[in-house]
């Protein structure tokens, strides 16, 4: 498949952001950016999807969050110490409801 490529300046890229985004995004056409005559930067559309990203993480977390049931206490603090954003604390503390209770 041939891809189209093309080169503007880095002024030019300024001036006209949102429409070569678009022409990356939507047409596939590559852009290379020179600065002083040098390219400095290349365009391309991301063929990466999110969301697919996200349906395969929630497939694996479940898993992943069993091997934590067994661990000690002390070394599951250590580790979940490590997580500083709220949202990781958060799945962390629920991993440690997974662990048995001891009676």
């Amino acid at each position: 498949m041939y891809v189209m490529t093309q080169i503007i300046s880095i002024t030019d890229l300024r001036k006209d952001l949102f429409r070569i985004a678009d022409m990356v995004a939507y047409k596939g056409v590559e852009v290379e950016v020179e600065k002083e005559g040098r390219r400095i930067v290349k365009l391309v559309k991301i063929e990466d999807d999110p969301r697919e990203r996200a349906k395969k993480a929630l497939e694996i977390l479940p898993k992943l969050g069993g091997i934590w049931k067994d661990m000690p206490e002390e070394k599951f603090k250590e580790y979940r110490d490590f997580f500083r954003g709220k949202k990781e604390i958060e799945y962390m503390k629920k991993l440690g409801s997974w662990k048995k209770k001891k009676r």
